[in-house]
């Protein structure tokens, strides 16, 4: 008897902060290269932002995006969010302001 493959869930969410979690992430997506799952960071809270810096962030985020995944940020901070358009990488995600 076959097991079927685990298939990541079309929306999931992940901490930045778990760098093996974000590995482990773009290893499954570039194992399913059609499946593109919506990914939600919470940026609010976000560890590695103060202890590793902006660029950490920005480079975790590429690598998701690289590795097909569509990005969904919640709560980013002023710094953050200047450095992304600046960067003109605002188009690569979907920023989901609070209401």
């Amino acid at each position: 008897m076959h097991s079927q493959p685990h298939l990541l869930s079309p929306i999931a969410t992940l901490d930045l902060d778990q760098t093996a979690a974000v590995q482990q992430m773009c290893a499954q997506l570039r194992h399913a290269p059609l499946f593109q799952p919506a990914l939600h960071i919470d940026c609010g809270q976000l560890r590695c932002q103060r202890t590793l810096g902006v660029s950490h962030v920005v480079s975790q985020l590429l690598l998701l995006h690289r590795a097909g995944a569509s990005i969904w940020l919640r709560n980013v901070n002023v710094p953050l969010r200047r450095c992304l358009l600046l960067l003109q990488l605002g188009s690569l995600f979907h920023f989901v302001d609070p209401t």
